[in-house]
């Protein structure tokens, strides 16, 4: 999808992405599509694959951790995408827009996490390239704890580091006040 990004349109948000944060020279392995289907029960979105064998497991900006898709064996084993549900609440606070969905089983898939405690979810229902990114934020933080964005995560990256989301979906300006840079693990 493209729409304008202060007064500019780009390419795509992948091209938008390349040209904002460089990545590495060689390509991640990622599971086979069936061996994500085994180990998720479900393809992962096409745009968070790119991202993952475009720049693999790491770091941007020294902040935001970026999981990569595992193998069915390897799933709970080391850090990677990880199916789970959210805690539940122990403040009022906590209730702030949280969908009673993330509760469940499985009701969120992570896919990274920022050096501020703040963890980037997909709510993983109907088609995977339509899944929201949800963000947690440390509850103690002012503003609300849960919030959706309905975007891809390259498209949810690209606008973080534009500061086109309403409000900075972390906890941390790093990523709107810098230009961005990846490391692997």
């Amino acid at each position: 999808m493209d729409v304008p990004v202060r007064g500019w349109i780009p390419v795509s948000w992948k091209a938008e992405l390349l040209r904002l944060l460089e990545p590495p020279a060689e390509k991640w392995p990622v599971p086979s599509p069936e061996e994500i289907v085994r180990g998720y029960g479900r393809a992962l979105p096409a745009d968070y694959m790119w991202l993952a064998e475009t720049y693999g497991s790491g770091e941007i900006s020294r902040y935001l951790s970026i999981y990569p898709p595992l193998s069915a064996a390897e799933i709970g084993t080391r850090p990677g995408v990880f199916p789970l549900s959210a805690e539940p609440p122990e403040d009022e606070k906590e209730y702030e827009s949280l969908d009673p969905a993330y509760l469940q089983p499985g009701g969120l898939l992570m896919w990274g996490r920022s050096q501020t405690d703040d963890i980037a979810f997909w709510s993983p229902v109907g088609d995977p390239d339509q899944w929201p990114v949800v963000i947690r934020q440390d509850p103690w933080r002012p503003g609300p704890t849960w919030t959706r964005y309905d975007m891809g995560v390259v498209e949810f990256l690209v606008r973080t580091f534009h500061g086109q989301l309403a409000d900075n979906p972390f906890s941390s300006d790093e990523l709107r006040t810098q230009p961005p840079s990846f490391e692997r693990d």
